[in-house]
């Protein structure tokens, strides 16, 4: 249509026009009636316990990670085969022919949420901050073997590295790119004491308020690159530290999303007409009860072994999980190239228990039921945390299993943040939690002597220089097929000394409602794609009628 035919709009088109576009309107206010691929609506996710911080550079636990992805981008995108990526704030890269170097060239349009453009500057700043021993970043390890990040230009920055190994593109990719003018105008203390508030941001959300212990709410990033994303207009994490309230919530639909549903809850929400999907698929995660080597008790590897065949994992399993859950026999996970399939489970054997406990001098002196030593009953704390009631019961459960071969176990169950903390701190004798496992085979992190060390995750004092050496040289060797060997190797060292009581490895069990689309949760992310989920057009519901 020309421009002189626009002009020469009657007065009655006009009206029709403007008729149209209020309804446009109206019918945009209302979330549910939105068109495929437009911005509108709030997503309310349900969360049992709150967050111990979101700043990139000091958090260690595995949701936090999920959330920040949403404020902060990284040179890449992860697949979940774990190995293969997709462009992020890098459109492209390429290693050199001797793959001592990684180029990674840069988009030009990213820009910090303070007006600042992006650039390499900002990647080789970031990389400095994780380097930075007073930095204190958990991730450090990871680029251990890169010696040096090179500018080009603004929009060209490569990787040094010392030698060849499997994992250098992960390695590089690890951990977001914060905006060098925030890095370089703070110390290391500083940098580690920001709030997500205070740091400049690029991701498809920022940060509109945070209620500690209560609420977050994330809002779309004006500036983000990728325009129109991303669709919803707001996103809430609403704590609601009480498990059966918030799947009450999820069913009145005050809360839209929830992870971690109660396997028994599983099958009513899919039967029942709520209007929700489940996604479920074989997890990264496993739990475990960690016993503390620098406790007295579990210096004994026998006692630890002892601990284990007590406790009777398929009983967990059956009447806990429903069938969503598979023993744990590795600190690596099933979906892992190097996982050793081929490790036997401690069996369940409380006589065989009973025995090994009464070679370390452990027997019933007195006749009270329970098991002593020197005068000294065989008695100690278990923690978890409070919000996940799966938890609570499986500690319920390993209390009972213990009690049966004389060992008294006194239960602890504590808030989230105040359980990490002393986990941190190694401040507990035994502890019920789990690991979200790491994209990248290496035991390291978890396992080394080295993680021993304050802000390591080696939480239970676990140390085998065997293991260690298996693992320095399977990580270095391009070929699967001459690693794998190694790793398996160092696994069954580990899993044969019971550091840790592997007990499970679950299912994810996630719930949406079923207004939401687009939805893509995998075991990278449960909001791995979060800036595409959008609100569908508003579905009629079965049953509905009359006038």
């Amino acid at each position: 249509m020309s421009g002189r035919k626009v002009g020469r709009m009657s007065r009655k088109t006009g009206y029709l026009l403007i008729a149209v576009l209020a309804v446009a309107v109206l019918v945009s206010s209302c979330a549910g009636d939105r068109e495929p691929g437009l911005r509108g609506g709030t997503l309310v996710v349900g969360e049992p316990s709150a967050y111990e911080g979101l700043n990139p550079m000091k958090a260690t636990d595995a949701h936090a990670r999920d959330i920040y992805n949403q404020i902060f981008l990284s040179l890449l995108d992860e697949n979940d085969d774990f190995l293969t990526f997709r462009p992020r704030l890098a459109k492209s890269w390429k290693f050199s022919a001797d793959r001592r170097e990684l180029t990674f060239h840069l988009r030009d349009d990213v820009v910090w949420s303070d007006g600042v453009g992006f650039t390499a500057h900002d990647v080789l700043a970031t990389f400095t901050a994780q380097k930075d021993t007073a930095m204190v970043w958990s991730g450090r390890h990871l680029k251990e073997h890169i010696d040096e990040v090179r500018v080009v230009d603004d929009y060209t920055v490569v990787y040094h590295f010392s030698h060849v190994y499997p994992y250098q593109v992960m390695d590089a990719n690890d951990g977001p790119i914060l905006p060098k003018h925030f890095l370089e105008s703070r110390t290391p203390e500083e940098v580690r004491a920001a709030k997500v508030e205070e740091i400049p941001s690029n991701g498809p959300f920022r940060v509109r308020e945070w209620i500690r212990g209560q609420s977050l709410t994330l809002v779309p990033y004006e500036g983000y690159y990728e325009e129109g994303k991303p669709y919803l207009d707001r996103v809430v994490f609403k704590i609601v530290p009480d498990q059966v309230n918030l799947i009450t919530q999820l069913k009145s639909g005050e809360v839209d999303y929830m992870e971690s549903i109660p396997p028994a809850e599983v099958d009513k929400l899919r039967k029942e007409d709520y209007g929700i999907n489940i996604f479920s698929f074989p997890s990264r995660a496993y739990l475990y009860v960690g016993w503390n080597g620098k406790h007295p008790l579990f210096r004994d590897v026998n006692i630890r072994r002892a601990m284990t065949m007590a406790i009777d994992r398929n009983e967990i399993i059956e009447n806990l999980y429903y069938g969503l859950a598979i023993e744990c026999k590795s600190p690596f996970i099933p979906q892992m190239w190097a996982y050793n399939d081929d490790i036997k489970p401690v069996a369940y054997d409380p006589e065989e228990a009973k025995r090994l406990l009464t070679e370390a001098g452990f027997t019933d002196s007195d006749g009270d039921g329970w098991l002593d030593r020197d005068g000294k009953r065989f008695e100690f704390e278990m923690m978890t945390n409070h919000g996940i009631q799966i938890r609570n019961d499986i500690l319920v459960m390993v209390q009972e299993h213990l009690g049966r071969i004389g060992v008294k176990v006194e239960l602890v169950i504590l808030e989230w943040t105040v359980m990490l903390e002393r986990h941190k701190a190694s401040d507990f004798a035994s502890i019920l939690s789990g690991w979200r496992v790491g994209t990248k085979v290496d035991l390291a992190p978890i396992w080394s002597c080295e993680a021993r060390k304050v802000g390591g995750y080696n939480r239970v004092d676990y140390c085998n220089v065997e293991v260690d050496r298996l693992n320095s040289t399977a990580r270095g060797i391009l070929n699967f097929d001459e690693a794998r060997p190694l790793f398996y190797e160092a696994q069954r060292i580990i899993y044969d000394e019971q550091p840790y009581t592997f007990l499970l490895t679950p299912n994810e069990r996630l719930a949406l409602h079923e207004r939401f689309e687009d939805a893509r949760p995998d075991v990278i992310s449960n909001y791995h794609n979060l800036h595409e989920w959008r609100v569908g057009p508003v579905k009629e519901k079965k049953g509905d009628d009359g006038p």
